[in-house]
């Protein structure tokens, strides 16, 4: 399984020693949480994915779209009607998304005007405003030249979308393009499909050029309603919910009254339990919602989905659907400890259970005990047979010889088996020259797996100066990663190192570098080559924050 791979890639360092930090991650704050811990808390949210469980970083769906920022920022609108807020600027939207803008232009030109009119925030350029117009037909109609087909359908919406473009750029078309299009629209208004979709944007295009709808739109979505429309029901799929959202918007713009029929749409459009992940369809269903006038509560699905992938600067994550992982899990649960915040997650509770069968039917004994402490650490069902076989896997699973190829599987292993509150098997240690960076960390990974263990007498070789360690973890704090160095400071805590006010401050300076994550103030970049700011390295800097608590608090209980 891929989720194992990662497993085996992230599991390090997942437990301070009890004399540092009290790990108990229970529930029951009477004392508040400190400004920065709840800043985290809401942060952590952030990484949850559609699965119920967690992604491991910012960036996991980091690049940005243009087509789901259009219609997602438009969802948000229509659903409280506040104009949400960006940051990009003319000059930053156009480089972000310069790929798509190439590729498609009339389509991008279309989803800036969507933004601008979601947002209030003048974006476009010229180059939009013609994007649009050359594609603009003598016969009377525009045509997407990416789009695939020309069908009527295709031309009405072109037609339709550029004309909303256009009007949002101030742009006034002249008497020639009006007399064109008016021309077009008489000639195909009465073969048009009658159909919601089409009927809704014939009415746009000839209420945007100043005229009167062909007459059968208001017949044909009548005719729809009887035929169709009135049998719709909860089990509506994405097309269904399409019809019924552009047929609830067209009678809106004829002024009708669906007082009569609004029990019937709310229940066809359920907006809590969407058909689709596609902000498209998000976008209409908001619309079409707010002008049945449902409960705003009901949307809150429907928000909190697109809101998850809003990117720091405000505008939508391409990503549609978040899958999160087992190891992001353990790693979220292992920093709220560190942290001293609710480990309580119904949302977690029920996606482990739900994979149960997956993790049983899998060989991999780091992922199994994974699972298991999670599942503990959040009170999720097991069995006690459950518990037995899976100890006993990992107790076999675990190393019986370990050297520098394999200590960070064995600090894994023992990881869980002491929070799992199990004997870790005695092993063979052999030594190693630590006469290179990634030695130097295995080292402290062992020191740390024996103190775990209590057998740090193990040792195998002459145990370095707490001094020595420190050093190691302020030179990994400025070339390495977070977590090496607090895997070395953690070293020296295990061989009697005291922090002092002055190793404090300097080991603090160095960690305060790292906290540079746009949208994420509360999180650490592991290291400064990372693009992401990720879960593990945030870990490991609340780690070394708690290590040096006695000496410079760096959280506080302090509201």
């Amino acid at each position: 399984m891929a989720v194992a791979g990662g497993l085996a890639a992230s599991l390090f360092g997942l437990r301070l020693f009890g004399n540092v930090l009290d790990l108990s991650g229970g529930d029951d704050h009477e004392v508040p949480l400190s400004a920065q811990q709840r800043n985290l808390v809401l942060q952590i949210e952030d990484l949850r994915s559609d699965d119920g469980l967690y992604t491991v970083s910012m960036g996991s769906a980091a690049k940005p779209g243009l087509y789901e920022s259009a219609h997602g920022l438009t969802a948000l609108k229509a659903a409280d009607g506040e104009a949400p807020s960006i940051s990009l600027t003319v000059e930053s939207l156009h480089r972000a998304f310069a790929d798509e803008m190439s590729e498609e232009p009339f389509s991008s030109a279309v989803w800036i005007s969507q933004i601008e009119a979601a947002t209030g925030k003048r974006l476009h350029r010229e180059e939009d405003r013609q994007a649009l117009l050359q594609r603009f037909s003598p016969q009377g109609f525009f045509r997407d030249p990416a789009s695939e087909s020309d069908s009527l359908s295709t031309r009405l919406n072109d037609t339709s979308s550029a004309l909303a473009g256009l009007a949002q750029f101030g742009v006034e078309l002249t008497a020639h393009q009006r007399a064109a299009i008016r021309q077009w629209l008489a000639q195909v208004g009465n073969t048009a499909p009658r159909r919601p979709v089409q009927l809704y944007h014939l009415e746009y295009i000839a209420e945007a050029i100043g005229v009167a709808p062909p007459t059968n739109v208001a017949e044909g979505a009548r005719q729809w309603w009887r035929a169709e429309g009135r049998l719709l029901d909860a089990s509506a799929d994405e097309e269904d919910t399409i019809e019924a959202a552009y047929y609830i918007l067209l009678a809106n713009r004829l002024g009708w009254d669906l007082t009569e029929q609004r029990r019937h749409w709310e229940a066809v459009l359920s907006p809590d339990e969407p058909v689709s992940t596609d902000t498209q369809v998000s976008a209409l269903t908001a619309r079409a919602w707010t002008s049945l006038k449902g409960s705003a509560e009901r949307l809150d699905p429907l928000v909190q989905r697109i809101s998850k992938r809003r990117l720091p600067t405000g505008v939508v994550s391409s990503v549609q659907v978040r899958h999160g992982s087992l190891t992001s899990a353990y790693e979220v649960v292992r920093l709220r400890m560190v942290v001293g915040l609710p480990i309580d997650d119904p949302e977690l509770r029920a996606a482990l259970t739900k994979m149960k069968p997956t993790v049983l039917g899998t060989y991999d004994p780091l992922l199994r005990g994974a699972w298991l402490s999670l599942m503990d650490s959040v009170g999720g069902p097991v069995s006690a047979r459950e518990r037995r076989r899976i100890v006993a896997d990992v107790t076999a699973g675990a190393p019986r010889t370990v050297d520098v190829r394999n200590v960070d599987v064995w600090n894994r292993f023992t990881d869980i088996l002491v929070g799992l509150d199990e004997a870790v098997p005695h092993a063979d240690v052999r030594s190693w020259e630590p006469d290179r960076p990634e030695y130097r960390y295995a080292r402290s990974l062992l020191i740390n797996s024996l103190h775990r263990t209590g057998r740090l007498d193990d040792f195998p070789a002459v145990r370095p100066r707490p001094a020595e360690l420190v050093a190691e973890a302020e030179e990994r704090l400025q070339a390495g990663t977070v977590r090496e160095g607090a895997e070395a400071l953690s070293a020296a805590s295990a061989l009697g190192w005291t922090p002092t006010h002055e190793d404090a401050e300097r080991i603090t300076a160095l960690l305060e570098k790292r906290r540079d994550c746009p949208g994420a103030s509360a999180f650490y970049r592991d290291s400064a080559k990372d693009d992401e700011c990720g879960v593990p390295g945030t870990r490991a800097a609340y780690r070394i924050s708690a290590l040096l608590e006695g000496a410079m608090p760096a959280i506080t209980r302090t509201p």
